[in-house]
């Protein structure tokens, strides 16, 4: 999650000098996942091994390089899942959707500048499932990356972080791409299909790319912080007579 900044004030120009470098993270990462990922779709017929493995190593590249200013979210349904799991402010959560948002179209627009005779609708999400069906597709991809993402939050410990975070987030990502790539284009993250969407104005179905990450997503947080996470016991204090009268002497 964010480093905690320690900038004094309040007020909105505080707020700015607090997570400005958290907007910019979320922005560049965004925009990196869209440009490196879908840059494996929109030339040719690639086997589902390049996207996979691209979104997957991304993710880990990301996470390492992005993860210390702002957690490396990247993905709207990520940061939904964050804000209900109560590891981010609802103020600071608008400002990663705006900036992943934007990231995603920078992205997009980016390769469509490095490859200008792509298809019409190259690198956009479509599925050729019922939408609903997608929308429970995407909606279970998304869920199981929030929950590997909240048993990660709920083992984090500051004293001892685990280095491994990045290998596992991306490991996960080229797996679920593998598993749901074939159905739905696992998409997983509305910022990842917004971007290519808005700038080939292709809109088939597109509400199953915020629907379903978002539902799951939600889920998912909501199923871990108060199901699957057992509360935390208080240290055992040590009872006043628990040393034998005459070891006191």
């Amino acid at each position: 999650m964010p480093l905690c900044y320690e900038e004094g004030g309040s007020g909105l120009a505080a707020w700015i000098v607090r997570w400005w470098r958290a907007f910019v993270s979320e922005l560049l990462s965004t925009a990196l996942l869209v440009l490196l990922g879908v840059a494996t779709l929109v030339v040719g017929e690639a086997p589902l091994t390049h996207p996979a493995l691209a979104f997957g190593f991304v993710v880990l590249i990301n996470a390492i390089a992005f993860g210390p200013a702002s957690g490396a979210h990247m993905n709207p349904a990520v940061t939904l899942a964050a804000l209900l799991y109560g590891k981010i402010a609802w103020d600071a959560a608008i400002a990663y959707f705006v900036a992943q948002m934007l990231g995603g179209i920078v992205g997009f627009g980016a390769l469509l500048a490095l490859v200008p005779n792509m298809g019409a609708t190259a690198g956009c999400t479509a599925t050729a499932l019922p939408p609903v069906a997608a929308a429970a597709v995407e909606a279970l991809l998304t869920g199981s990356l929030v929950l590997i993402a909240a048993g990660l939050w709920a083992e984090h410990d500051d004293a001892r972080p685990d280095v491994t975070v990045p290998i596992k987030l991306g490991l996960a990502i080229a797996g679920l791409v593998y598993a749901g790539g074939p159905l739905t284009g696992a998409s997983l993250n509305p910022a990842r299909s917004f971007g290519p969407a808005l700038l080939h104005g292709f809109w088939d179905n597109h509400w199953v790319y915020w629907v379903g990450p978002l539902g799951g997503a939600a889920l998912a947080a909501l199923l871990h912080r108060w199901v699957l996470t057992p509360p935390r016991r208080a240290p055992a204090v040590p009872r006043a007579e628990s040393v034998p009268l005459q070891d006191k002497v």
